[in-house]
């Protein structure tokens, strides 16, 4: 069976669902964005002539070290015993865990190598420094 149509008909496409789902689109967007944002503890981030940017960056467990060299695994401040019986936990759910380390500029190495050591210790191998690109 064929339709057919009056040559002086004009189609028109009816474009009001599309803009309604670009406003749906972009409402949603806005709000995961603000949903995704982590707080972190300020520290100045130290700057590297070879930094890299890895290329997935999503996942990491996240080591942050103050400039009086106070330990913090997300917002909550920790001892380094503490970073140790938390890594050992971590390790125990996801042996390939991935670990930043966001350490402020006027951190001394001595820190640097405790938390590696730890990091060691419970058995988590894959390590980055966080670095901005000189």
């Amino acid at each position: 069976m064929k339709i057919r149509r009056k040559a002086d008909e004009e189609i028109a496409v009816d474009m009001s669902p599309m803009i309604d789902m670009v406003f749906l689109l972009l409402i949603f967007f806005i709000v995961a964005s603000q949903i995704i944002k982590v707080e972190k503890v300020p520290i100045e981030i130290p700057d590297a002539v070879y930094a890299k940017v890895p290329e997935d960056e999503t996942g990491r467990y996240s080591i942050t070290v103050d400039p009086k060299g106070q330990l913090y695994v997300g917002t909550e401040m920790v001892s380094l015993d503490g970073l140790k019986e938390r890594l050992i936990a971590e390790v125990d759910l996801d042996p390939k865990i991935r670990i930043v380390i966001r350490a402020d500029g006027t951190v001394k190495y001595k820190v640097n190598e405790e938390i590696m050591e730890a990091c060691a210790e419970a058995g988590a191998n894959d390590l980055i420094f966080a670095a901005f690109e000189n």
